[in-house]
């Protein structure tokens, strides 16, 4: 997919994750894209295949150099070089050096002959980064600018020598291309490490590149914004099976090995309220956006029963879907687990991640209607309107947990509607005449208010 967007052939792209601290993986074609996460940046290459015979340019143009150096490589660079003694070169820069560097600027690809000097090696480098240098920076003395070091070989190990006629020649290079498997041209990733003063009278306050994003990217875009997809599909979505990674792999209690197995995500038991909280985010790049993705959620009738995992034939004796002190009253003795859910509230978020405003959609439990509540604006709602785009947080409420009072229990088949189980209504008895104050002043046609109690008196 990436070749086909950059127009090139597969076998000449070179899939590398960077860091904050440099590089990390090249990416091979058997590689699992499992073990890619969203918030990875993967960098691609594009590396021409040779074309036969080429000239080595030891000091490409518009780099300044010392003649004396110029004078002692002169000889070299107008030699021939055939492309089968040449090596892919991928590099980063870093300030600092070890597990302490960090990275700045964009990454680079050379393609040197194997068997150039440390001098004409350094003077490569510099050659690709002039780009990114302040243009009044002098370069003096490049033999001791920076340090290289071969990625992927334990810290110490693989520093390139200044002191050694051909730098790429080194064991540590040999090993790097040795270690490659099949899938794009064999490469070598190099970190160039400088010390913070020379970084930063070379380079200034340069940080991270900015890359341009392609089409493709704001077409990915555009489709999370547009795309729309049911609650149960992102259930099944979040409940799938999914491979460890190598990094996690499970050791297996019968053969004591580490496997990547396969691990999937499912719901034991469900609670009396479940609340889902929908993401609303996505990572491209070093960058979030919000996902506006209409997600089209039942305001009745959520069925969670594929969800939830399948145990054995039935429960052990004396056991069931509740304990004892929260079976619910009225209810037959083995009455089966009701896995149907009902909204009855959606909190919603208008804006975007750098600042927004909050509303809320509720079901009256006593009339059956849907209200808007902004800030201290409250409206009714139809139904058709609590279904959004800017649903962030659901509240369902199990079936079976409804109380009997609930305008709401008419959907599991009760056509009673009465108020007489309300918790306003079901005060203590030793608060009779405060009850009998509340029931008249609620039946009361007006909006009168309640009488006030009587001033307490102390003695």
């Amino acid at each position: 997919m990436v070749a086909e967007e950059g127009g090139v052939p597969a076998d000449e792209v070179i899939l590398v994750e960077l860091c904050p601290s440099g590089f990390q993986r090249s990416f091979f074609d058997e590689e699992d894209l499992n073990t890619i996460s969203e918030g990875d940046n993967v960098y691609a290459f594009h590396a021409p295949p040779p074309s036969g015979q080429e000239l080595l340019s030891a000091h490409p143009s518009g780099l300044s150099v010392s003649p004396r150096l110029a004078a002692r490589d002169g000889l070299r660079s107008s030699l021939p070089i055939h492309s089968e003694n040449k090596v892919l070169v991928l590099f980063c820069n870093l300030v600092g050096s070890g597990q302490q560097a960090s990275r700045f600027g964009p990454p680079f690809l050379l393609r040197e002959d194997r068997a150039i000097s440390w001098p004409q090696l350094q003077q490569c480098i510099l050659s690709k980064v002039r780009c990114v240098m302040k243009s009044e920076a002098p370069i003096q003395n490049p033999g001791s600018l920076f340090s290289v070091r071969v990625v992927g070989l334990s810290l110490g190990c693989g520093y390139l020598s200044p002191q050694d006629s051909h730098p790429l020649c080194h064991w540590a290079v040999d090993r790097a291309l040795h270690l490659r498997r099949p899938g794009g041209p064999p490469h070598v990733k190099l970190a160039v490490e400088w010390d913070s003063c020379t970084k930063e009278r070379l380079f200034g306050s340069l940080q991270e590149e900015r890359v341009q994003d392609a089409d493709s990217v704001w077409r990915q875009q555009q489709a999370h914004q547009q795309h729309s997809c049911t609650l149960d599909e992102c259930f099944q979505f979040y409940t799938k099976e999914e491979q460890l990674a190598q990094d996690d792999a499970w050791k297996c209690p019968h053969c004591q090995a580490l496997q990547q197995g396969m691990v999937k995500l499912s719901l034991w038991t469900l609670p009396d309220i479940l609340i889902i909280h929908l993401k609303r985010f996505c990572q491209v790049g070093e960058r979030r956006n919000k996902l506006s993705t209409l997600v089209q959620f039942p305001l009745a009738g959520l069925n969670m029963a594929p969800h939830v995992a399948q145990r054995g034939a039935g429960p052990p004796p004396g056991t069931g879907p509740w304990p004892p002190w929260k079976q619910p009253a009225g209810l037959p003795a083995g009455y089966p687990l009701d896995f149907l859910y009902d909204l009855y509230a959606v909190c919603n978020h208008h804006g975007s991640l750098q600042g927004g405003h909050y509303t809320a959609y509720c079901r009256n439990s006593l009339d059956g209607q849907w209200y808007s509540y902004d800030d201290s604006t409250v409206e009714p709602l139809p139904e058709d309107e609590v279904n959004s785009r800017g649903a962030y947080i659901l509240f369902y409420q199990k079936r079976n947990s409804i109380p009997l009072w609930s305008a709401s229990s008419s959907l599991r088949g009760s056509t009673s509607s009465t108020f007489s189980d309300h918790w306003l209504l079901r005060l203590e008895s030793n608060h009779g005449s405060a009850r009998g104050s509340l029931l008249s002043w609620s039946s009361s046609p007006g909006p009168s208010r309640p009488q006030e109690p009587d001033t307490p008196k102390f003695t």
